[in-house]
């Protein structure tokens, strides 16, 4: 009977296909901490981690002192190891404590690191130029005696370069292997759901906010600089917390759950208030940007 031949592949082609399974998964697989990496760098948070298993460290209290010593911020890691940190434009010492570990590291250090981490803090000493979340990555010692984690429980990982040019390489070499295969739906179906993947590793997540609010003039648009800013509990009218904006009119404020509100003020502008009726998880960044119209100037009646 004429009709629509179905055809099944050879134990060589089912063969071949499951290596270029293989070998997709292997991609993406290698690719991931380069992704992992670049979503940590736009979360507005820090990271503690441990130096020898690289994994985050939770209940590490992280704490920010002025040059005589004085505490003037102070967290503590999460159970993801992130941290939040804000301080006024200065020049500090970071002190990282949790019972055991050490810091700074011996083994992550400025000449030396080869972990999947990048924009670490190497050393106590950090100048803040600005307000804003601190987001350096905390790299701590585990207590003495621990052993470094053998070859094959070691998580193996590739250099940047090495990524970038699998990740680049990744698609091109599907695309051929998919050419000289063309009439096999399974190889298709193998590289679109790759692409599906790769595409949504670029377009899953938006991109956060600053990790600071801006004030500025709502003509111009430039950043007002001596603005000052003050953070109330809304329950009690409490004055939490007073800043001045920076030249770039910046500020920033952590709260913990509750009810807020922040009053603006500047010469020559009419002040602002902005409710935060609803926070509902401690270390929230207090941030919006705030537009300041000018104040009408009077014109005086001209003398006849």
């Amino acid at each position: 009977m004429d009709g629509i031949r179905i055809t099944f592949p050879t134990g060589i082609q089912l063969l071949g296909h499951a290596a270029f399974a293989l070998w997709l998964l292997l991609v993406l697989k290698l690719t991931w901490p380069m992704y992992a990496a670049f979503r940590r760098r736009r979360s507005g948070f820090g990271m503690v981690f441990n130096s020898v298993t690289e994994k985050p460290e939770a209940l590490v209290t992280v704490s920010l002192k002025d040059l005589h010593g004085l505490t003037v911020r102070t967290t503590v890691s999460d159970k993801d190891g992130r941290y939040r940190l804000l301080a006024p434009k200065g020049e500090y010492t970071v002190e990282v404590s949790k019972h055991g570990y050490t810091f700074p590291s011996r083994y992550v250090t400025k000449e030396r690191n080869d972990t999947l981490f990048e924009n670490i803090l190497p050393a106590p000493h950090i100048i803040i130029k600005d307000f804003g979340a601190i987001t350096k990555n905390i790299p701590i010692d585990p207590p003495a005696g621990t052993r470094r984690p053998s070859f094959f429980s070691a998580r193996f990982h590739l250099s940047k370069k090495v990524m970038s040019a699998v990740s680049l390489s990744g698609p091109l070499i599907g695309a051929a292997v998919v050419w000289a295969e063309r009439d096999s739906y399974i190889a298709w179906s193998l590289y679109i759901c790759y692409l599906l993947v790769m595409g949504g590793r670029l377009f899953s997540y938006k991109p956060p906010e600053p990790p600071f609010g801006t004030v500025m003039d709502a003509m111009s648009k430039k950043p007002l600089e001596k603005a000052v800013v003050r953070v109330f509990d809304n329950r009690f009218n409490k004055l939490m917390e007073t800043q001045v904006t920076s030249a770039k009119g910046r500020y920033a404020f952590i709260v913990n759950r509750g009810s807020y509100k922040i009053y603006v003020k500047r010469d020559g502008y009419r002040s602002v208030m902005i409710k935060f009726p609803n926070v509902d998880k401690d270390g929230t960044l207090l941030v919006k940007d705030v537009k300041l119209k000018r104040l009408d100037k009077k014109i005086p009646t001209p003398v006849r």
